[in-house]
């Protein structure tokens, strides 16, 4: 399965991405019954990134309620009946019956996270300037295989406009590496030492008076 793109910041709200859950689970359930759930996730991977991240506007028309439900099942099962797995085909023209095509991106997301819990496996955003080299990767992964004892996926992001360094995010908690950030740190300190000193001196001369 392909890694997520650099600049995916997709976001549905709560009942959305409830209902995409539901159809994820429904997905790699039947997969798995079958030895199939990578296979089948690198399908749904492929028709978001390979063939709706080229092409808005086929992404628009697969999902669009303007086009007629059997106008999309003739669609789909012209495009995939003999090009996708049975499990994948028969999932498509399912969403379809439901009218919710147009949540194919975070049936993907729900279904990465999924797939990522039961395999024990660990997303690992890393944020840098440039490239990170192999030994980083390594050193990374090592790491967080001892401390969360899962196995990493990391999934690299390049910030041109981060100075020196790296960020790693695991889930809601971030590790700041950058340059910047070690800056910041001294800056706040410096302040608060400054106001410390400026405070004391405030002390001595109000003990003087």
């Amino acid at each position: 399965m392909s890694e997520p793109s650099q600049n995916e910041n997709e976001f549905w709200d709560v009942g959305a991405r409830r209902i995409a859950r539901v159809y994820a689970e429904a997905l790699l359930n039947s997969a798995e019954q079958k030895g199939q759930a990578a296979a089948v996730l690198d399908e749904l991977d492929s028709l978001v990134r390979d063939v709706f991240d080229r092409d808005k506007r086929l992404e628009v028309l697969f999902s669009s309620a303007a086009l007629g439900r059997q106008a999309r099942t003739a669609a789909i099962e012209k495009l995939f009946k003999t090009r996708a797995s049975e499990i994948f085909y028969r999932f498509l023209l399912v969403v379809n019956d439901h009218e919710r095509l147009d949540l194919l991106r975070a049936i993907l997301t729900e279904a990465r996270n999924l797939h990522d819990q039961r395999t024990k496996r660990l997303k690992v955003l890393v944020t840098s300037a440039v490239p990170i080299s192999d030994e980083q990767r390594q050193r990374i992964e090592t790491r967080v295989r001892e401390r969360f004892n899962l196995e990493p996926v990391v999934v690299p992001k390049i910030d041109p406009t981060l100075l020196g360094g790296i960020k790693i995010r695991i889930g809601d908690r971030q590790f700041d590496g950058t340059v910047r950030a070690r800056l910041d740190l001294i800056r706040q300190q410096l302040l608060l030492r400054s106001s410390h000193e400026i405070q004391s001196g405030r002390d001595r001369f109000s003990s003087a008076d």
